[in-house]
C-alpha cells in the first residue's frame, strides 16, 4: 500500500497499468491477472515496478478516515444544480424479459434526454448531468419498461454481484450469473425464517476461483470451483475494505441451507450490537465457525 496526493491518482494508475501491460503473463489467460504479477514479484518489488514508470517514489501508507460504502443508486444531487440517477442492473445484464424491459427503457431515455450512462463498479447503471425538471419524466419512463424504483429492490439483490459464467465464459466451471437469483431468493427464505430478514448481507458468486466478481471481499461467497460445487468464503467487510477467509472448500448446490442456517444461527446468539454478519465472522474466526456448525442442530435458533 502508499499514500498519494490526489494530484498524483491518475497518473499512478496510468503507472499501475503500464506495468500489468508490460510485465503481466499476456499469454496465458489464466494467468494473466494483476494479482498474479503481484503475487510473482512481492508487493514491495511490484511497487518499486509502478514508481518506475511513475518517475517518483509513492509516500507510504496512512490510516484512512472510517470508509462508509454506497452504491450511489437512486435519485442525488450532483453538486452543480442538476441530478444523477443509479439504476440497479441485477448481475449487469441489461435486457428485455417479459414485462421487465431495461434494454429498451435505456434506449428511451438516451434518445428522450440525451444522458449520459456510466458503468458502476458494481455491475449498473449511473446517468449523470440530469436537468431536475426531467425527473418525472424519467421516473415515468422506468416505471412503464416494468423497472422498480430502487426502494422495492431487495438489499440482497442491491448488494450482490455475480460473473457471468456458463454459458458464456470459457474458464467457468460451474453457474453463476443464472442461479444467483435463485440463492439470493433461498437466502432471503432462510433469514426470515430464522427472523434476521432486516440484516443486509453483501453476497458475491462467481463461476471459477479466478473471481472476477470479487467475491473475495464480500461477506459471503460462493466460488465454483466444480460442477453445481462451490467454495464458501466468509468475513470480509460490508464497506469492502477487508477480504474475506476461506470457510469451506466444497459445498455442494443444494446444501446452502444446510451449511448456511448454522453460521446464521451463530451470528443471532453472540454478535455484538449492530455488527454487521462479515465483521462478525471475521471476529471470531473460521474454527469457531466450524466448531459451532458441528454441533449445531437445525432448526434450534431463530431470533
Amino acid at each position: 500500500g502508499g499514500f498519494l496526493p490526489k494530484e498524483d491518482i491518475f497518473e499512478v494508475m496510468k503507472s499501475i497499468l503500464a506495468s500489468q501491460r508490460d510485465h503481466g503473463n499476456r499469454d496465458v489467460r489464466a494467468n494473466a491477472r494483476m494479482k498474479y504479477l503481484v503475487h510473482t514479484l512481492g508487493i514491495d518489488n511490484f511497487r518499486s515496478l509502478v514508481e518506475s514508470y511513475f518517475g517518483k517514489k509513492i509516500q507510504p501508507w496512512r490510516e484512512t478516515a472510517e470508509w462508509k460504502y454506497n452504491d450511489w443508486m437512486g435519485w442525488w444531487e450532483q453538486g452543480d444544480g442538476k441530478l444523477f440517477y443509479g439504476q440497479h442492473v441485477e448481475n449487469g445484464r441489461v435486457k428485455d424479459e417479459g414485462d421487465f424491459r431495461l434494454k429498451t427503457a435505456l434506449r428511451v431515455l438516451v434518445d428522450r434526454y440525451n444522458l449520459s450512462m456510466i458503468m458502476s463498479p458494481t455491475q449498473s447503471i449511473i446517468f449523470r448531468d440530469i436537468d431536475p425538471k426531467d425527473k418525472d419524466g424519467i421516473d415515468a419512463v422506468l416505471r412503464e419498461h416494468g423497472i422498480k424504483p430502487i426502494e422495492e429492490v431487495d438489499p440482497l439483490n442491491r448488494l450482490s454481484m455475480a460473473c457471468p459464467a456458463l454459458p458464456l465464459c470459457g474458464l467457468a466451471q460451474t453457474e453463476a450469473e443464472r442461479l444467483m437469483p435463485s440463492y439470493l431468493e433461498r437466502v432471503r427464505a432462510l433469514l426470515d425464517k430464522m427472523n434476521v430478514g432486516e440484516e443486509e448481507v453483501l453476497i458475491r458468486m462467481t463461476g471459477c476461483p479466478n473471481g472476477c466478481a470479487r467475491p473475495y471481499m464480500a461477506e459471503l461467497a460462493f466460488v465454483g470451483d466444480g460442477p453445481k460445487s462451490y467454495q464458501v468464503w466468509l468475513g470480509g467487510s460490508p464497506v469492502l475494505t477487508r477480504t474475506a477467509f476461506p470457510y469451506m472448500a466444497k459445498m455442494k448446490v443444494d446444501d446452502l441451507e444446510t451449511t448456511l442456517e448454522p453460521l446464521l444461527a451463530m451470528y443471532i446468539e453472540k454478535r455484538q450490537q449492530f455488527e454487521a454478519f462479515g465483521d462478525f465472522c471475521h471476529r471470531v474466526g473460521a474454527e469457531a465457525l466450524e466448531q459451532y456448525a458441528n454441533a449445531y442442530t437445525l432448526g434450534s435458533v431463530k431470533a
